[in-house]
């Protein structure tokens, strides 16, 4: 009980430390609930009609009956936001970017001579008319068999139905996605602003006075990760409870799914922060190392655009790092309506990440121990 109560009075003296700034306490609860917004705005989708992303996109129309039908048909098209302009605003828009693709149907007359049909755009812009000419050569080749062939066309000679296998169908929830993905970023960096903390005091002499005392060098390290992970708790439940409030972020089935998820990320953010100053040495160098480093991982784990957005041999690489386990874990307990049993595999992963990096950052700091015991300046 005795060590315990240590514990948690050096824990509590980072706690009062974190207050004493009340401006930049307002801000490490502000922030992530002001990027986690920001994102999902940009990429929710607030209906199922508006859920695909359209293509803005420039017709030029031609002179001939079937080049007028074929832009009639794009302006309908739903994958497409067409607007028909003459070819000298086409190519003044086109340098603007406004938008950055334009098909010219001038010369397309049926197929009558195998005519070309030319698709500009900006050299920038290689995927989007890449995108164009799926949609348009989709679009033409119904209207010719819808020529050729008369109402047979119309109809498909078969039927689709997708079925989700595997659990319950959900719609993906753009805000639970940024809510969760902005919460992990944050916490790891409010990690590593612990971990510089750590490296500050320690230049300061805070830890040689403290260590002057009965207090074992475990102890300071377990006080610095109940401190960092109570405030990332505590960040985390604030955020989503705004989240929910505010955009209807809801958790799934199991709240003791969340709950564990939640503290399992948490402590791994106070790991990322003893690892931080153990390996940075200094503040500068800990700060420039580890802002590359959490940003890589935000990108490479899902944090910022889904993952199955990423080339196949990324979404491979990814399942090796501990931020795409931690999204995995917390989007299952919250938009996905995964249960408990679950969201196991996360949590056991991001603990044994949060296990692997407490271990590493007790023998580097144990080893800076000795050598300031002994006199030598690392």
């Amino acid at each position: 009980m005795t060590y315990l109560s240590l514990i948690l009075t050096l824990a509590g003296k980072d706690w009062r430390l974190f207050w004493a700034d009340r401006r930049a306490a307002v801000l490490a609860f502000t922030v992530p609930i002001l990027l986690a917004s920001a994102f999902g705005l940009i990429f929710d989708r607030p209906s199922p009609a508006d859920a695909q992303m359209r293509l803005p996109l420039l017709i030029v129309a031609g002179d001939s009956p079937f080049a007028r039908q074929v832009a009639a048909d794009l302006e309908a098209c739903p994958r497409v936001e067409a607007r028909i302009v003459s070819r000298n605003q086409a190519d003044r828009l086109l340098e603007e970017r406004r938008p950055s693709v334009a098909v010219i149907l001038s010369a397309f007359d049926s197929f009558a001579g195998r005519p070309t049909l030319e698709i500009y755009h900006h050299p920038l812009c290689t995927m989007e008319a890449q995108w164009a000419e799926g949609v348009v050569t989709e679009v033409v080749m119904k209207r010719y068999a819808a020529e050729r062939f008369g109402p047979f066309a119309v109809r498909p000679p078969f039927e689709t139905k997708a079925v989700a296998v595997g659990g319950p169908e959900t719609r993906f929830n753009a805000y639970s996605h940024s809510f969760c993905g902005m919460t992990i970023q944050y916490l790891l960096f409010w990690g590593m602003e612990s971990g510089l903390l750590l490296l500050r005091e320690r230049r300061r002499g805070v830890g040689q006075r403290l260590r002057a005392g009965p207090v074992p060098f475990m102890a300071l390290l377990l006080g610095k990760v109940v401190a960092t992970a109570g405030l990332a708790l505590l960040q985390a439940l604030v955020t989503f409870a705004f989240g929910y409030l505010a955009f209807g972020v809801t958790v799934g089935p199991s709240v003791v799914a969340f709950g564990i998820m939640a503290v399992a990320v948490c402590l791994f953010a106070a790991a990322v922060g003893l690892l931080v100053a153990a390996i940075g040495g200094t503040e500068s160098r800990a700060r420039s190392v580890s802002v590359l480093a959490i940003l890589g991982l935000s990108m490479l784990g899902g944090l910022w655009v889904p993952t199955f957005l990423l080339p196949g041999w990324l979404r491979d690489v990814s399942l090796s790092l501990p931020t795409t386990w931690a999204m995995r874990g917390l989007e299952g307990a919250t938009w996905q309506g995964r249960d408990f049993l679950d969201t196991l595999p996360s949590v056991a992963a991001v603990l044994g990440f949060t296990v692997l990096f407490l271990a590493g950052a007790w023998w580097k700091l144990a080893a800076s121990e000795k050598r300031e015991r002994r006199g030598v300046i690392v």
